[in-house]
């Protein structure tokens, strides 16, 4: 038996690989070793018409069809394509990719901070703690998971290059919307956690238990850092274009 079973459900884990429905089972998709997941929308139609990119796939779910867009950046075939929030909707797209052919992938969307800075800053995270529960179906439980060095590499020597600011971080992914609790923000900050998000210790166990690169590229929208007073901002929506930019650039340097 390959379960280990636990009280708690959510600590059972199986290390069989293969599952009753696999990804890919519905399509023949080809696409490029190295593709980019967007956490946003209207970025993303704005790029391909203006660049005359390809739809070479199509991801069909229940809420929407999610296309696959294939692109050249720096003379390399790369594919693109939106990335639905939270953990098991993200990591669904992932696996299709996977079983499409993609060996490296670079996710680019916002963060809440929990540190004071400016809205738009940059993040690239090295580790995620795991308060979610997709990232367990995944991998064993653990409290955090590290993010592959290359990735994190490659981000970072973009965002130098275009001269932009940014820090390492480790990175809370929860999938409780309302449940950012006073206390439990406070707590997260005095660990050392930077930022809040919803998808990148789902996206990293996939990776990890898949066998393929993956890293992250983040920027602060809404501002938790006093948990007195949160601060919406304007949600970021003027560094959406950047972000999607630099991860485009980012998957290249791989």
């Amino acid at each position: 038996m390959t379960i280990c079973k636990n009280q708690i459900p959510i600590l059972e884990f199986d290390s069989e690989q293969s599952a009753v429905i696999m990804p890919g089972h519905h399509s023949d998709h080809n696409f490029p070793h190295k593709a980019v997941m967007l956490f946003m929308a209207p970025e993303i139609d704005d790029f391909a018409a203006h660049n005359e990119c390809e739809i070479v796939g199509k991801f069909v779910s229940v809420t929407k069809d999610f296309h696959v867009y294939k692109t050249q950046i720096n003379n390399m075939d790369i594919v693109f394509v939106q990335a639905p929030l939270g953990g098991a909707g993200a990591v669904q797209i992932m696996e299709q990719l996977i079983a499409g052919g993609v060996k490296e992938i670079i996710a680019a969307g916002c963060c809440g901070a929990l540190v004071e800075d400016t809205e738009g800053s940059f993040f690239v995270p090295v580790a995620a703690l795991r308060q979610e529960g997709t990232s367990y179906h995944y991998l064993p439980p653990s409290r955090e998971i590290e993010l592959d060095p290359a990735p994190v590499k490659a981000i970072c020597r973009v965002l130098e290059n275009a001269k932009l600011d940014y820090k390492t971080c480790k990175t809370w992914t929860t999938d409780g919307f309302y449940r950012e609790t006073k206390e439990m923000v406070r707590y997260r900050k005095s660990e050392g956690y930077s930022v809040v998000e919803m998808e990148c210790a789902s996206l990293a166990a996939c990776a990890k238990m898949r066998g393929v690169l993956f890293g992250q590229v983040l920027f602060s929208a809404d501002s938790l850092a006093d948990v007195d007073a949160h601060d919406i901002r304007n949600w970021g929506n003027d560094f959406f274009t950047a972000a999607m930019k630099i991860a485009m650039e980012a998957i290249t340097k791989m």
